[in-house]
């Protein structure tokens, strides 16, 4: 399957291209994973998360969205080694070394935790720590008003 990457604010200032012009919605809408990016933050003064920002306001993601778009930026990158996921895009099945762990749990199983140690890329997914997996069960679902402002404080 083949991906996309996104540079929304470049688009626009360099090729003019934004909103319900540029192929951000239609790449969702057939399934092509999306992975945001910025160009040169020291050139552009654009950093990720006025990306991920943009995009809320913009195209009226929800956290589930912003999640997607997360986890095809680590299951697309360069990084060695396998995904942690058992197909590519396919965000709802580990692979099968880890299938019988539970996200959050203190220590993942011999079989895991070596699949995790051999793949640089499914390592640095992981699974979620039981403090990050709390978190997240606190604050979600967000509001789509309030993705915006928890985004914005964390820039």
């Amino acid at each position: 399957m083949s991906w996309s990457r996104s540079t929304s604010t470049s688009d626009d200032d360099i090729l003019g291209i934004s909103g319900k012009n540029h192929p951000f919605p239609l790449y969702r809408k057939f399934g092509v994973p999306i992975a945001l990016s910025t160009d040169d933050e020291g050139v552009s003064r654009i950093d990720l998360t006025h990306e991920y920002v943009r995009a809320v306001e913009t195209y009226g993601l929800n956290y589930a969205d912003l999640k997607q778009l997360v986890r095809a930026s680590l299951d697309y990158s360069f990084l060695p080694g396998d995904s942690l996921w058992h197909a590519p895009g396919d965000f709802a099945r580990v692979v099968p070394d880890c299938q019988s762990d539970i996200p959050g749990a203190d220590k993942p199983s011999s079989s895991c935790a070596a699949f995790l140690t051999a793949s640089e890329k499914a390592e640095q997914r992981g699974f979620m720590s039981s403090r990050r997996r709390s978190t997240e069960a606190a604050e979600c679902p967000l509001p789509r008003n309030g993705i915006t402002s928890a985004l914005r404080r964390t820039s």
